[in-house]
This record gives C-alpha cells, structure tokens and sequence, in this order.
C-alpha cells in the first residue's frame, strides 16, 4: 500500500546542506592544489637541471675526445664550435632544444699549466650549468 505524501519527510538532502558539503570541500582542496603546483614546480627545475648537465656533460666528453694540440689551437671564451669541431654541421650536433627554446653550449679553453705547458682546462657552460676538466698533453 501506498503512503500518503508528507512534506516533512527528512529523506533525502537539501540545498543548504549541498552548499556546505560544497564549501567544505573547496576548503579542503584549495591546499592540496597548491601543493601540487609547487611540486610540479620543483620537479620542472629538476630536469631542467639534469637536461642541461647531461648536455654539457656530453659536450665536455666530445671535446676531451679532440687531440691537445687541437684544443691548444683554440684558447679563449666562447670557442668558435665549427673551428673546434671543424665544421658547422658538426657545431651544429651540440645545439639541442629544451622547454621551446634553443641551447647551444659555451665551451672555453685556457692554460692551466702556469706558463709551463702541457695542461688545458676545458669548460662547458649552460645557462647556470659549467662543467670543466683538464686535458694534458701527455
């Protein structure tokens, strides 16, 4: 049998207590987003930092791969990449593409021998990356 409508039936929820359930989930979630946009944050500053220092790192072994007397031709900052590499399509394979915008590694050559020869630093910059070595004639 069928019961007859009661307006004060309580089954079911009302409007306001949607609207609190509403407020107090947004409270709740508002923390939890901001969380996770810093860590979305910090995690893009990580690989950017790997990114660039397995390229300089890459960059630095190439470079240690040329003989002495090669790198001994070209002291100074800032290399000329296709006078050290020898062509610019070679200077052209340390250039890469990261976050939309194009890199290309610095890489400087002095004496680090004192005057007394026999010893070159090599440094490979990135942006915030440098990475150096010593190559010896020996």
């Amino acid at each position: 049998m069928r019961t007859a409508y009661n307006p004060f039936n309580d089954n079911g929820i009302t409007l306001v207590e949607v609207l609190i359930a509403t407020i107090i989930l947004a409270v709740a979630i508002v923390p939890m987003v901001n969380a996770f946009r810093s860590a979305t944050t910090s995690t893009g500053v990580g690989e950017r930092l790997v990114v660039f220092t397995t390229q300089a790192g890459s960059t630095l072994n190439r470079t240690l791969a040329l003989d002495y007397d090669t790198l001994k031709n070209n002291l100074g900052d800032h290399v000329n990449l296709a006078d050290l590499f020898g062509s610019a399509s070679e200077a052209d394979r340390e250039k890469f593409t990261f976050g939309g915008s194009d890199y290309i590694p610095a890489i400087s050559i002095a004496d680090a021998s004192s005057g007394t020869g026999g010893l070159l630093e090599i440094k490979v910059t990135i942006e915030e990356i440098t990475l150096k070595t010593l190559k010896s004639s020996y």
